[in-house]
């Protein structure tokens, strides 16, 4: 692929994260998206054929960018393992509260097909290898004792998932975005990994 056409996609990209950041995927049009960067809708076509690809591209965009920063944190950090860990959960609140309204889409109709399917399920086993990352990084450092580090990592990625679906669902059923459900999240997802913390550190005395 040419740079151009790389460089192309990237304005694309930028437009439709702006509009579907504020509006939604349902609610925003592929033609306001050209409009916005003053193209025609036929050159918008030529680089995205349909809408589920852009989004497809969008996510990992979005994805990728929210990696860079978290790994950027955890090579700078010198904190303890819990303190990281709240850390990065406030860094991915941060994140989601600036893209809400794709957050709060991001399971509806538009995630059906199976190209985003399989797209959402490789950014939840990229989930889950960070966290086996960090969960090894504390038992290395002994503040934590693990038995078997990939399902717990497992079962704390689906722990904050369901905290932070739970936090979204009625905005999902009533269409009505209300972002102050990110910070209760947030209290939450912290309030669970200081108690889960606390029980592994609590495993020592059984080993």
């Amino acid at each position: 692929m040419s740079t151009n056409t790389d460089n192309k996609k990237d304005l694309i990209i930028a437009a439709a994260i702006r509009r579907f950041s504020h509006y939604g995927f349902s609610k925003t049009a592929m033609n306001e998206i050209a409009d916005d960067l003053k193209i025609t809708k036929a050159n918008l076509y030529y680089y995205y054929p349909d809408k589920t690809t852009l989004i497809h591209d969008v996510i990992l965009s979005i994805t990728d960018d929210f990696r860079k920063m978290e790994q950027e944190v955890i090579e700078n950090s010198k904190s303890s393992i819990i303190d990281l860990l709240l850390e990065l959960l406030e860094l991915k609140s941060s994140f989601i509260e600036r893209h809400y309204m794709l957050h709060m889409n991001e399971n509806l109709e538009w995630i059906k097909g199976a190209p985003l399917q399989t797209l959402m399920r490789e950014l939840h086993a990229k989930e889950i290898a960070q966290v086996a990352l960090l969960f090894q990084k504390g038992i290395d450092q002994k503040e934590l004792y693990i038995a078997d580090v990939n399902k717990a990592s497992e079962t704390y990625v689906h722990i904050m998932k369901s905290i932070g679906l739970i936090g979204i669902l009625s905005d999902v059923f009533t269409g009505i975005p209300t972002q102050c459900n990110v910070g209760n999240v947030l209290q939450n997802q912290k309030d669970a990994t200081i108690m889960l913390y606390n029980g592994l550190k609590l495993n020592k005395s059984s080993n």
